[in-house]
């Protein structure tokens, strides 16, 4: 009877399978990408901030190096990862929901 009860839950639940997969494994691969392809980036943003703030321009060196630590792999791909990782685990669990 929980079973029946359960069944149009089951049925309106199954889309979100591929779409949270298809979505975590999008936001996994750019992570990926963003961690090999913008640590150039961040060494370049670092070193013109580094290069500013010695110069005396306090505020554009600031600005700079808050921009290389956010495509640095610990800022904003940290967070797509992080985002993957929840998406991730939500399919687990609604295929979980599925199956059982």
């Amino acid at each position: 009877m929980k079973t029946l009860l359960k069944l149009p839950f089951k049925i309106l639940a199954l889309p979100f399978v591929p779409a949270l997969f298809i979505a975590g494994m999008a936001l996994t691969f750019l992570g990926w990408l963003s961690g090999r392809l913008l640590t150039v980036v961040t060494l370049i943003l670092g070193v013109g901030g580094v290069i500013m703030l010695c110069q005396g321009d306090l505020f554009n060196g600031a600005v700079t190096l808050v921009m290389a630590f956010l495509v640095s792999p610990l800022g904003i791909p940290a967070i797509a990862e992080g985002i993957a990782d929840v998406f991730h685990s939500m399919n687990g669990s609604i295929i979980g929901f599925i199956a059982g």
